[in-house]
C-alpha cells in the first residue's frame, strides 16, 4: 500500500498552510465558481475523523496546482476568497464588481 500523508503533513511538504490546502478544495468542490478545465486537484481519501490523506503522486499534482495558481491562473480564486474570508463585505464587493462588468 502506498504511503499516505495527512492534510497537515501535505501542507508542510507543499509549504502552504493547512487552511490554504482546505480552501483550495472548498473552492474546487463549490459549483458556484468557474474552474478552468485543465486545473485539477487530486482525489483524496478520508478516515473516520474526515482527515484528508494524499499519496506522493497526489502531492505532485497539488504542487502543480500551486504553481498554476501563482502563474497562469493568478486571481482565479479571488471571488471565492472575497466571499469566504471577508464575509458580507466580500459578497457586496463581488456583486459590485459583477455589476460594473455588466455595464461595460
Amino acid at each position: 500500500m502506498e504511503k499516505r500523508f495527512s492534510t497537515s503533513r501535505t501542507a508542510q511538504i507543499l509549504d502552504v498552510s493547512t487552511n490554504t490546502l482546505k480552501r483550495w478544495y472548498m473552492w474546487y468542490e463549490n459549483d458556484s465558481y468557474e474552474k478552468p478545465a485543465d486545473l485539477k486537484l487530486p482525489q483524496y481519501t478520508t478516515d473516520k475523523r474526515r482527515t484528508k490523506f494524499f499519496t506522493m503522486a497526489d502531492i505532485q499534482v497539488l504542487e502543480q496546482f500551486k504553481v498554476d495558481l501563482k502563474g497562469k491562473y493568478r486571481g482565479i480564486m479571488s471571488d471565492f476568497n472575497a466571499d469566504y474570508q471577508w464575509g458580507q463585505y466580500g459578497t457586496v464587493r463581488t456583486e459590485r464588481k459583477k455589476r460594473k462588468k455588466e455595464r461595460q
